[in-house]
């Protein structure tokens, strides 16, 4: 039956593509955070054929970043320049139309972002990434594509936050300006000089802020900013948004009355966000919009062909043998206490730390997906990308024992959101849930028996996300300002903490069956 619904759903777009020019129907399809997982992008790019096939250059196709992290063979790609990135093969198999850029994109290092977008066949727009040498957009700011001799602009935004999740080293000579203010000046701009008959956005930024009551001079605006930008900036009359991997097709009126629709595919090929605009001369543009669900669509066999020497040449890296881990784990045991997830990570860091000729007293650590379990038996290295999805560094900082407790409470309030629940090692403490947040967390002393003391400055290890300021335990919970995190912080690695909690465990053969114990949710 779905495969007839997506035959109907290309039967209106025949009779625009057909319609005089004083008329004329586009269909704009929209991917986003597929962080590497092509494999479950089958689905869509059947979906994706037939659409291209039927419809011609009136299917305008987008996608809105962050595909550069999230599987091994996309890190593997990342890391093999004998071979086209592939992120770039799988962008340039449809050809998609134009492209955004996402934080995690960033996050790959410069030579590798760079390598993909010269290997893209298509335009990349983004207008509030800065080149500090030119003054200038590093992308250009925005695409005007011609249909039928309707203007179509496409204006693309990347939340700033990225300089507080990815070390500079990776993306020197760049300036994240806020993409509020960006799209108040290029709106206003494209009006002024390209006079288009749609204005779409495309944003790498979520929906709405977790913060409400964010001040208005906040240096880096809104993390997601979608909610305020398409309410508060009028001009827009579609816009396609990621980050935030909450599929959404929706609308919003703005301050000038006008309607904005908005939409989000969601992550991981789960969905295609699909918008139908009906443009004329004489009138507003008529837009509808959807979420097709792609799971259980027939696969595209070219597409999985394409794709089979990236996972080929990936298969003997991820297949490699790292460690035995002789229990069972999961990371929502975390919720009730210490937990062999995370404490694996706590003894990679402290070990780490000691092998790099420097101490840490302290360890934070949070389970960055809830997703799995692993064990018993035999590792392999795609299973760390399991325990360890994200490319961080590793970091050592400086804190007072107030700072440590006023980051613990700040973490259990936020719980909910697993990769910010940090725990801690190295200190003995005890969460009490019935007290109200400020004295859940009552810290016992030090692991080895001494004294622990609020007024002492402690040595803490932590992944570059955290030390950065991402998940906003410094800012929010221990009251820091944004621009003086770094001058906490003493030193970062060169490689990524993945790699090496997987040289940790090779070098140590069989992990550890019980967890450290040092701490626990009291009631």
């Amino acid at each position: 039956m779905r495969h007839i619904s997506i035959f109907m759903l290309i039967i209106p777009f025949l009779f625009g593509a057909c319609s005089s020019k004083k008329t004329t129907t586009l269909t704009f399809v929209e991917t986003s955070d597929t962080h590497g997982t092509y494999h479950e992008m089958a689905n869509d790019a059947m979906v994706i054929r037939h659409l291209k096939e039927t419809l011609g250059d009136h299917l305008i196709l987008l996608d809105n970043g962050d595909n550069l992290q999230g599987s091994p063979y996309q890190y593997c790609s990342n890391h093999d320049a004998a071979h086209p990135n592939v992120a770039a093969a799988v962008l340039n198999y449809f050809p998609y139309d134009v492209i955004g850029v996402g934080n995690h994109d960033i996050e790959a290092g410069r030579v590798v972002f760079d390598r993909l977008y010269s290997e893209a066949s298509m335009p990349v727009v983004c207008a509030n990434v800065i080149d500090e040498n030119t003054g200038k957009p590093y992308w250009q700011p925005y695409l005007v594509l011609e249909r039928d001799g309707f203007k179509i602009a496409v204006l693309g935004l990347l939340t700033p936050y990225v300089v507080t999740w990815v070390p500079e080293r990776l993306r020197p000579g760049l300036r994240f300006d806020k993409a509020e203010d960006a799209a108040e000046h290029w709106v206003k701009l494209i009006k002024e000089k390209e006079h288009p008959d749609l204005m779409v956005g495309l944003f790498h930024s979520g929906w709405e802020p977790q913060e409400q009551n964010l001040p208005e001079d906040a240096p880096l605006g809104r993390e997601n900013s979608t909610k305020w930008i398409a309410e508060h900036v009028p001009g827009f009359d579609l816009i396609f948004f990621g980050h935030d991997h909450r599929a959404k097709a929706d609308q919003v009126v703005n301050i000038a009355g006008d309607t904005v629709f908005v939409l989000n595919s969601g992550a991981r090929g789960t969905n295609l966000a699909m918008a139908e605009v009906q443009l004329s001369k004489k009138s507003r543009p008529k837009i509808s919009v959807e979420l097709l669900p792609t799971d259980g669509q027939e696969m595209d066999s070219a597409f999985l062909a394409m794709l089979k020497p990236y996972q080929d040449r990936a298969f003997q890296y991820q297949e490699q043998e790292v460690a035995v881990l002789p229990v069972r784990i999961s990371p929502n045991e975390m919720f009730r206490g210490s937990c062999l997830w995370v404490d694996e990570i706590h003894r990679c860091q402290f070990d780490v730390i000691e092998k790099n000729g420097m101490h840490a007293d302290i360890s934070f650590a949070a389970p960055l997906s809830g997703r799995y379990e692993l064990g018993p038996g035999k590792l392999k290295v795609e299973d760390f990308f399991k325990w360890y999805p994200f490319e961080n560094s590793l970091a050592l900082m400086e804190m007072t024992g107030r700072d440590v407790k006023a980051h613990l409470e700040y973490s259990y309030e936020i719980r909910n959101t697993i990769y910010n629940y940090d725990c801690a090692a190295g200190i003995r403490y005890v969460i009490d849930s019935n007290k109200p947040y400020g004295e859940r967390v009552a810290i016992l002393g030090m692991e080895d028996g001494s004294p622990f003391d609020l007024d002492s400055t402690y040595r803490v290890v932590l992944n570059s996300y955290r030390s950065m300021g991402g998940g906003n335990h410094f800012v929010n919970g221990m009251g820091w300002q944004q621009d003086e995190i770094r001058d906490h912080v003493l030193w970062n690695s060169e490689e990524d903490l993945r790699s090496l909690f997987i040289e940790w465990a090779k070098a140590k053969g069989t992990l550890d069956s019980e967890p450290l114990g040092n701490w626990k949710v009291g009631n």
